[in-house]
């Protein structure tokens, strides 16, 4: 009943905008609203695709047209790649030099348990419970945010005592995350302004400007401090992506090009036969962007582009 009840919201909330916006030629043309966010994020319109639910059934509805196959290619834990690169944090810049899965780090961190010492379903949950908790922490989430964050996003039960004592162990795991993200809210406190872009020694890049003097209005936002730099950069990596994509594709001859974003992943359309010299392309594009966002940062394991003629298969 509970799936049923699932699938029923699915259907109300995507089934007539995507029907009609796929009328005619079949085809799904969403409207991208490049910066429309405080972060300089893109959002996305007529039909929302960064919406769309993950769930498989649902998406293998999203077909390639024929003689065409779908190329998903997304970075792996873009945003803590992100935050360790701007943070300098030793410790998750190192997981990510050695192929570490930092999520599993600050599972064994909270629990004192290794993967190796319960069954991998039991490790699966405190997994999914640490990769609720590092993603509250870079965002700078207090006890109550993070249980708010872990239920409706991972469906984690915390209380507040569990959800505190989980943040004090992220911080212990990873000090030089957490002194930085301190020192940059002090700074842009004091400046009435958070920059957001690769370049912050200089005057490069974007800036959010607090509102000081308007009723109802915070005039500082601890969590935005954090958060805005680290999906803004995330977001100009995507849009150099997506531009040096095109290039190569166009360079090596080959149609088609992306059909969707969606913050982290890319998703291309291109003919059958030219799908393996694709993903390499969007590969090469996705590395070399980020690189570009974030110079010197590790890449191992970053982008592993997948195939398929719907996008369930395109994500494995």
């Amino acid at each position: 009943m509970v799936e049923a009840s699932v699938i029923d919201k699915q259907l109300t909330a995507f089934g007539p905008s995507l029907a009609i916006a796929a009328s005619g030629q079949n085809r799904i043309h969403a409207h991208y609203n490049v910066a429309a966010t405080n972060s300089g994020r893109a959002s996305c319109s007529d039909p929302n695709l960064q919406q769309v639910p993950r769930d498989r059934r649902f998406r293998r509805l999203f077909e390639a047209a024929p003689g065409h196959v779908l190329v998903a290619g997304d970075w792996h834990a873009m945003e803590l790649r992100a935050v360790a690169h701007i943070s300098g944090d030793f410790k998750l810049r190192q997981a990510f030099r050695t192929g570490e899965d930092p999520h599993a780090l600050t599972a064994t961190a909270m629990s004192g348990i290794r993967p190796q010492d319960v069954s991998p379903e039991e490790f699966a949950k405190l997994r999914t419970a640490a990769k609720a908790v590092n993603f509250g922490s870079i965002y700078g989430m207090g006890p109550s945010g993070l249980m708010r964050s872990a239920w409706e996003n991972y469906g984690v039960v915390l209380s507040e005592a569990e959800a505190r004592s989980r943040l004090d162990a992220f911080a212990a795991t990873y000090p030089g995350l957490i002194q930085w993200r301190n020192a940059h809210a002090d700074l842009c406190r004091q400046r009435g302004y958070i920059r957001i872009g690769r370049d912050f020694a200089d005057d490069r890049g974007r800036v959010h400007k607090f509102i000081w003097n308007k009723p109802g209005k915070q005039a500082f936002s601890f969590t935005q401090s954090c958060n805005l730099p680290v999906q803004g950069a995330c977001a100009d990596a995507a849009m150099r992506a997506l531009t040096i994509v095109e290039r190569l594709l166009f360079n090596a001859g080959i149609e088609g090009g992306p059909v969707a974003w969606l913050h982290d992943e890319i998703l291309l359309e291109v003919p059958e036969a030219n799908a393996e010299k694709a993903a390499t392309l969007l590969q090469q594009a996705m590395i070399e962007a980020f690189l570009e966002t974030f110079p010197g940062a590790p890449t191992e394991g970053l982008v592993e582009p997948t195939i398929g003629r719907n996008w369930a298969e395109a994500k494995g």
